[in-house]
This record gives C-alpha cells, sequence and structure tokens, in this order.
C-alpha cells in the first residue's frame, strides 16, 4: 500500500456540518495544521515502534502509512474538536472512533497490523518486513501446525 499525506482538507472533510459550524475563529485553521503535524509524527512514532518497519528508512517525509489513514483522521478531527473552546460537539460516536484508532495504532506498533514498506519512485519498495515472527524475540513461524487430531475418533459416533 502507498504512503499517504494527512492534508488539513482531509479532516475538514470529515467534519460534520455541525461540527463545521462551530469553527467560526479563524486562528483554528492554524490549530488544525498543527495538530495534523502532530498526529503524523505520533503515527510514525508508532510504526517504526515496532521493530521490523525500523527498516523502512527513509520514510517519506509527512506522508503516513495507507493503512493507518483512517485512524489518524480520526485522531486528528477528535484532537481538534476537543481544542475548540465551549463546544459540545464530542459524542460518544465520536469518541469511541478516537479509541478504535488509538487501539489500532498500538497494535501497529505491537507487530499485529502489518505495515508494507513505503513504494519508492522508481517503483521498489511496499515490502513486508522480512521474517517478522522472529525479529521481535518471538517463535519463529515454522509452517502449519502439526495435525494432532487422530484420523478416526477414539470414541464412535452415534
Amino acid at each position: 500500500m502507498a504512503w499517504l499525506p494527512l492534508l488539513t482538507a482531509d479532516v475538514l472533510n470529515s467534519l460534520s456540518v455541525d461540527e463545521q459550524n462551530q469553527m467560526t475563529d479563524p486562528s483554528s485553521t492554524a490549530d488544525l495544521a498543527q495538530i495534523i503535524s502532530s498526529v503524523i509524527s505520533f503515527v510514525r512514532g508508532k510504526v517504526q515502534s515496532w521493530r521490523p518497519n525500523q527498516t523502512f528508512v527513509p520514510y517519506p517525509a509527512g506522508m503516513i502509512p495507507e493503512e493507518t489513514y483512517g485512524s489518524a483522521v480520526a485522531i486528528a478531527r477528535y484532537r481538534f474538536l476537543t481544542h475548540l473552546p465551549g463546544t459540545q460537539l464530542i459524542t460518544k460516536w465520536r469518541e469511541q472512533e478516537n479509541v478504535e484508532a488509538l487501539a489500532l495504532l498500538n497494535d501497529v506498533a505491537d507487530g499485529k497490523l502489518i505495515i508494507l514498506s513505503p513504494i519508492n519512485p522508481d517503483g521498489s519498495g511496499g515490502t513486508v518486513p522480512s521474517n517478522p515472527a522472529a525479529t521481535d524475540g518471538g517463535e519463529d513461524y515454522g509452517g502449519t501446525y502439526p495435525f494432532w487430531q487422530p484420523q478416526t475418533p477414539a470414541w464412535p459416533y452415534w
């Protein structure tokens, strides 16, 4: 999968009409740009925290993996809405989206969600980290598990 930039327009387009109507302060756009910058750094840090992903050097500047794009938008939107003064916009749905996005990024950091390497301009890249199971101290994957059940049951079916 490709790596994508997270843009201010992406987060603004994800806002509902009620949420957009609360943006009366002109400084909110500058605040959103700062929030997006911090979310990009946060996502990239989570990706790099799993050791096999550290081989994806260099990461494209200002880009995040496509696998984390929806989570990044949800986190940026939540941070933006919570920073607006006097808003009552944080619904249980927005809060749940933020919790789920953070959980997905924790899965990335733990290696439970594999991130493909960035695709380079020459078309190379887009690969899975090499031997991910053996790199973090876990067991090597030795193929399929042996079939341990007997072919015929020890007791009769009736």
